[in-house]
């Protein structure tokens, strides 16, 4: 199991270059659950995930910079790892991606991924179980979006391996 980790932090390194640090200091502090709305308004969990390895980061559509990098970089991870893997983009913006919108855009970088969202309580939750954190300030001239940009590494057995810093 440790060749197969090694080989899909390998592919990702490759793709964020001097962007990427591991960061394995969070391994077995966050619990990696999840129950999250897809683009069906299903309930999908952490659980459903289960035998696969899963590269999941949080973000929100509307961002410039960084979290097309974050979904770009997964997707072509997924694409080059021989693992039956999946990618989940979860949206912390909650007033404007819904579950489709959110999963369209992840559907963008790749068909192995899928983006999930929810209501403010259930992105809390969430993100808290990560260890992720969020804030979005709304002003008459500004809308602001901010959140931790790390992408998670899960294993098969719905274990955190290793955490992925994007620097900012």
């Amino acid at each position: 199991m440790i060749y197969k980790t090694a080989l899909i932090l390998a592919a990702i390194g490759l793709f964020f270059a001097p962007l990427v640090m591991a960061d394995d200091a969070l391994q077995g502090r966050v619990s990696a659950q999840f129950e999250l709305l897809d683009a069906n308004d299903e309930i999908v969990s952490a659980n459903d995930f289960k035998g696969k390895y899963v590269l999941l980061g949080f973000g929100f559509t509307h961002c410039l910079h960084i979290c097309p990098m974050m979904a770009a970089n997964m997707g072509q991870a997924l694409r080059l790892s021989a693992n039956d893997a999946a990618g989940v983009f979860i949206s912390v913006d909650t007033e404007r991606d819904t579950p489709q919108i959110t999963d369209a855009y992840a559907k963008k970088f790749g068909e192995q991924m899928i983006g999930l969202s929810g209501s403010y309580a259930q992105i809390v939750a969430a993100a808290k179980s990560f260890g992720v954190t969020f804030v979005v300030t709304k002003s008459d001239d500004a809308y602001t979006v901010q959140h931790t940009p790390d992408i998670f590494l899960i294993d098969p057995d719905g274990e955190v391996v290793s955490t992925i810093r994007i620097w900012s």
